[in-house]
């Protein structure tokens, strides 16, 4: 056996047993203990990054930061939407563009680590000692899955660009239906699209910017580097517009971090490192000037479309 699948093996081994103790003990915060009426997930968003761009925007003031309960997208969502916090989901509207939401639509074990490289580590081993504490989906107030493809020029075109969300954001807001709305941005997560709108025009390392570094491919990290800060201010240009059509309490957070060579690179589940489960906590007031009138509605996770391993590959996940 390589000794690369020998080490993929053991982190997977180290994986399943963290999820057995996490599942029943969460390590970090959970949102819905915290005080907010509009929360802005932004996906991979540093803490360091967001300071950086700090001063370029006018509503960040203060980043602070809190442990995440996730150091990937799929662990925050089983560690976040639980039963613990049932009440509050009810009453609570989440905007996602992230394809791990379907997790709350019974795709449960889809792309965990431990079952898909561990040798021993199946299906049956993951469902019979991880917990499974998530809630069903008729227990959250209302979901608005906003992945999927919109024709072959733009593969992931409503969730890899922010307005959409921002659209049924502003609409979810306004409806007077909901206690509470968290929007799932992708961004700053890879592709980096800040450069182009379309992921055919995009470089090699704003479309796999971990691939491009390991393969020396006159890449630099202070390269990707930039193109991952560009692409949260990529989103950031979007959330000014936004803050100023929602009415509330807001707060900018995100999901997890992301690794530029501390380590490793990318994010990876159980992985402890601060870079990844720290995450930022900006808080902000919005007023609704209805400066933005979307064209949109809330139809509902009842026309999700499956995800793609063409989404997911071009995320990094595959």
């Amino acid at each position: 056996m390589k000794a690369k699948e020998i080490l993929r093996e053991a982190y997977a081994t180290y994986v399943f047993f963290w999820l057995v103790f996490t599942s029943r003990r969460p390590i970090g915060t959970n949102v819905f203990e915290r005080d907010w009426d509009v929360l802005l997930l932004l996906d991979t968003c540093r803490v360091d990054a967001l300071r950086e761009v700090e001063e370029e925007y006018d509503f960040i003031n203060n980043v602070e930061e809190i442990w995440s309960v996730g150091s990937t997208s799929k662990e925050w969502v089983e560690q976040t939407f639980t039963n613990e916090y049932a009440d509050e989901t009810a009453r609570t509207a989440y905007i996602t563009g992230n394809p791990f939401s379907n997790t709350l639509l019974g795709d449960r074990q889809r792309t965990e680590y431990a079952t898909t490289h561990g040798t021993w580590l199946h299906q049956k081993w993951v469902s019979r000692f991880v917990k499974d504490d998530l809630i069903d989906i008729d227990e959250l107030g209302h979901m608005e899955p906003l992945w999927g493809s919109t024709g072959a020029d733009a593969p992931f075109e409503r969730s890899q660009h922010p307005r959409a969300l921002t659209d049924h954001t502003i609409v979810a807001a306004r409806s007077g239906k909901f206690d509470r709305v968290i929007t799932h941005y992708m961004q700053p997560h890879s592709p980096y699209f800040a450069s182009s709108d379309k992921y055919d025009e995009l470089m090699g390392h704003e479309k796999a910017p971990f691939q491009a570094v390991a393969t020396g491919d006159e890449v630099t990290k202070q390269q990707v580097w930039e193109a991952y800060l560009d692409n949260l201010r990529y989103v950031l240009d979007n959330i000014e517009e936004l803050l100023q059509n929602v009415d509330g309490k807001v707060v900018i957070s995100a999901d997890h971090g992301e690794l530029f060579g501390e380590h490793m690179h990318y994010h990876m589940p159980g992985n402890p490192h601060p870079k990844l489960k720290k995450v930022p906590w900006v808080e902000t007031e919005a007023s609704d000037n209805r400066t933005i009138e979307p064209d949109v509605e809330l139809t509902g996770h009842k026309n999700a479309e499956e995800v793609s391993e063409e989404q997911l590959e071009a995320l990094g996940y595959i």
